[in-house]
This record gives C-alpha cells, structure tokens and sequence, in this order.
C-alpha cells in the first residue's frame, strides 16, 4: 500500500494487476470487489483508494470544507494525476458508487464510464444529511444490537442455507468492523449524493445531466438503496445500462463478487465498442 500526501490528509492507495482498462475505486474499505478485475479474465488494473477518514488514511476530527462525497472525488482524481491516469473507469460501492456520481458530475472528462454498484442516489424525503440507518449506526455505534439490526436491514432478505450461513459470517464480521472503528470514523456520515436534491424529481433532474457511459448493478433486495432509485437511474440516466439482481441485497459486493465481475466484463467490451465508434453503442 502507498501512500499520498495531500492537502489535510494523507490518502493510501493500492495498485493491483496491469491490464488495458484501468479501474479507480475509493471507499472506507473493500472485499473482494473491485481487486477482482485485476485477475483472469477480466484482466484490469485495478487502483483502490482508501478514503480519506478511514483506516490507514488520515482521520479527520471535523467533515472537509467541500463535504465528504467531493473531496473523496477530489482525492481520486489526485491520486490518478500522481499515477499519470488521465481517464479511467471508476467503480464503487454504496458509498463509494456515491463518490463515482459526484465525478461523474463534476468530472465527466475524467471519466470513460462510470459502474454504480448498489450505490443509486437514495429516495428523498426532505432531509439529505444521511440515511436512516446511517444515523442509527453513529447514534448507536457502541451498542452490537443495534449495529446488528441495522446491518441486517441493509442486508436485506436472503434464503437457502449456503446463503444464510454466508449471511451471517457477513454480519458478524460487519459487526466487529463497526465496532472496532476509532470515534473519528464512526463518526462520518457521508450523507446522500446530490444533497442539494431534496426531492426525487429533483434527483432525477440531476441524473439526466450526467454525461458519460453508466453501469448500474443493483439489488432489489437492498436496505438502503430502494429498487425505485435504481429504476430512477435507469429511466433519467443517458448511456445507462442498468442489470438488476432479483436475489441480492447491499451485500452482493462482499458475498458474490464475481456475479459482479462478470456483468462489468461484458460492459467493458461493450465500452471499448462505443468507443471505437465515436461515443455510439
């Protein structure tokens, strides 16, 4: 892991394998996915960024000036810059997928395209600061019950007895993650995408103005990210190409990477496809 020293913070990087598409993720922390697209067949390189608040990143006692969300942007892209990537696609997760639409707002000549896992921009009810579940797990992050209830409404439904018992492994392991965290980071609270869009209208306002080549991968069982926002993106969305997992939940990245990393296979030969012919499909 690598370390850069920027203004306020030092930001840790990590690079992974060597292949033609070049994938920049950022998030608190990462499973399996992305590091999956650096090996056979997909064949990536893969560069992860540790956000900025957490782990070996610089903890951060108060929120950045320009809010969580576009400064891990900023970071991104400073990270890229050091590394001498001009454009890339970026890929990530809930939180991490919402650092991706804000670049892909305010940086869409950075970016060939743009893989939203699990991580659509979250229904509105008036107040954007956070999620329901996200206040609850700052409010009462030194209690295990109710980090546990929280990580098990975000999970969402799952059945069968391989999957429960992964399901379980998975929360346990949140869990103690969770718990484990310094005050600083779990503190953070990120807040929604877009929170200047107080309404859903206005959210998919926003959505018809982003100008770069989208895969959205969602789960309609998730806790947090409705099957409303995911079809949100799908509809307001230009260039989005949207596949919706039936089965999965907020979980799909920790439990079944590679259903994920077959999807972005097939939406990176389609994009070098588009490419190829002038930005047309």
């Amino acid at each position: 892991m690598s370390v850069l020293r920027l203004t306020g913070a030092d930001v840790r990087y990590e690079r992974h394998g060597s292949g033609d598409h070049v994938v920049l993720s950022s998030a608190a922390g990462f499973d399996a996915y992305p590091a999956i697209l650096a090996r056979p067949p997909y064949d990536c390189t893969v560069v992860t960024v540790q956000a900025r608040g957490f782990g070996r990143s610089s903890h951060l006692a108060e929120p950045p000036a320009a809010g969580w969300l576009d400064q891990w942007g900023e970071d991104v892209l400073a990270v890229a810059d050091h590394l001498g990537i001009d454009t890339f696609v970026y890929t990530g997760v809930s939180h991490g997928a919402g650092i991706g639409w804000h670049l892909a707002r305010r940086h869409p000549e950075r970016l060939r395209a743009l893989i939203s896992v699990v991580g659509t921009p979250h229904d509105r009810t008036g107040d954007t600061s956070s999620s329901e579940g996200r206040r609850r797990i700052i409010e009462g992050r030194h209690d295990p019950a109710v980090v546990e209830e929280q990580f098990r409404v975000l999970g969402g439904r799952t059945e069968g007895e391989r999957r429960l018992a992964l399901r379980e492994e998975t929360v346990r392991a949140l869990v103690a993650h969770q718990l484990a965290l310094s005050e600083e980071e779990a503190a953070v609270n990120q807040g929604m995408p877009f929170p200047e869009a107080t309404t859903d209208e206005e959210v998919a306002g926003i959505l018809e103005t982003i100008d770069v080549p989208v895969l959205s991968l969602a789960g309609m069982r998730d806790g947090v990210i409705s099957p409303a926002s995911a079809l949100r993106a799908a509809t307001r969305v230009p260039h989005c190409k949207s596949v919706f997992f039936e089965d999965e939940g907020h979980f799909i990245a920790r439990e079944r990477p590679e259903r994920l990393a077959r999807e972005v296979r097939v939406f990176l030969d389609e994009l070098a496809g588009y490419e190829s012919k002038g930005g047309q499909w």
